[in-house]
């Protein structure tokens, strides 16, 4: 059997548990802690806050987390009951809801982001600003890569389900 010991693979496979580690930690100890995913949601619609929207839609939100509808709605429901978010029925389209972000989320997320943001300036603090625009472009790049690599996932699954459909 090949071993691949290819130093980019190591660390790319040792940051992606260190990152796994890290939220199940924080989910264990952290009484304000949410799934990645919701964590994700709540920055986003924190955004639209500060953008002077105020809330997404669920609609955007499934969008924005690349879930299907009814996943954005059982997380809703779930940030809903952890008291971060409250959904009004839209003032626009009666059949759609906006999200919003309670006192209680706005704070949390306020503070996973500047724990975030600590993480990351010292990180970066023994670098350039030159050499930090190259682990910028590096991360885009990589970013790039893996939707690509998704992107032929899903095409070939809905390919393969399809020919599936089709012999049955």
């Amino acid at each position: 059997m090949v071993v691949i010991r290819n130093p980019y693979n190591a660390i790319l496979v040792r940051a992606y548990h260190n990152v796994l580690r890290l939220e199940e930690t924080k989910r264990k100890y952290s009484r304000t802690t949410t799934s990645f995913r919701g964590r994700n949601a709540m920055e986003f619609i924190y955004e639209a806050a500060q953008e002077g929207k105020g809330s997404r839609t669920q609609g955007e939100i499934a969008e924005y987390l690349k879930i299907t509808r009814p996943s954005c709605t059982t997380l809703m429901e779930k940030l809903e009951g952890l008291g971060y978010v409250e959904r009004r029925r839209s003032q626009t389209d009666e059949r759609q809801s906006d999200i919003f972000l309670t006192r209680k989320g706005r704070l949390v997320t306020v503070y996973q982001s500047h724990h975030r943001n600590e993480m990351i300036d010292a990180t970066l603090r023994e670098f350039t600003p030159e050499e930090q625009e190259i682990i910028y472009r590096g991360f885009q790049r990589l970013n790039e890569v893996l939707e690509q690599c998704i992107d032929t996932l899903e095409t070939t699954a809905d390919h393969k389900e399809h020919v599936k459909g089709a012999t049955e």
